[in-house]
């Protein structure tokens, strides 16, 4: 599957096709940019949820949205199709849907051993999220650098300290 890379840099060519990327469909009205994710679920068996996005670019995006004052000009929307096969046939038996701008920053799940990836399932997505879209981006940056200096201090202790008395010269 191919899906839509949004370049925010190169206005004359503003897509690349990339696999796995942020969004399967980008519709764009009136100069609004509406990036959709479709996740497909197989409810028979239990897994840990999808990757959805990836943390470093969507504190990349936050940064930008502040930088240029850019707010209201887009969204991410995730479409969850749940099935199970009945006579080797898939049959949908719900469908969900979540806005990322409406979860609450705080609760989105960081997987660090996943290519530092937030994952959810859209079932699951809290829609909790009232400020603006400003106070969305800072509160996911705000977020965003908190766990990855826990992860930071995570590892310097469990990965480094264990090991620096063996760089000393006897």
């Amino acid at each position: 599957m191919y899906v839509l890379n949004l370049k925010v840099e190169d206005i004359e060519n503003p897509f690349d096709e990339k696999q796995n990327d942020t969004a399967d469909i980008l519709v764009v009205k009136d100069s609004f940019y509406e990036l959709i994710d479709i996740k497909t679920r197989n409810i028979s068996k239990s897994a840990q949820p999808p990757n959805i996005i990836s943390t470093y670019k969507l504190a990349q995006l936050c940064a930008k949205m502040i930088d240029n004052n850019e707010f209201d000009n887009f969204t991410i929307n995730y479409f969850e199709i749940d099935w199970l096969l009945e006579n080797d046939k898939l049959v949908c038996k719900d469908a969900h849907w979540g806005c990322l701008f409406n979860a609450n920053p705080e609760n989105l799940y960081i997987n660090w051993a996943v290519a530092m990836q937030i994952q959810f399932h859209v079932c699951d997505l809290d829609q909790t999220f009232k400020g603006t879209r400003k106070e969305w981006a800072k509160a996911y940056l705000k977020h965003f650098v908190s766990q990855a200096k826990k992860r930071a201090d995570d590892m310097i202790t469990k990965f480094v300290q264990p090991f620096e008395k063996y760089l000393i010269n006897r």
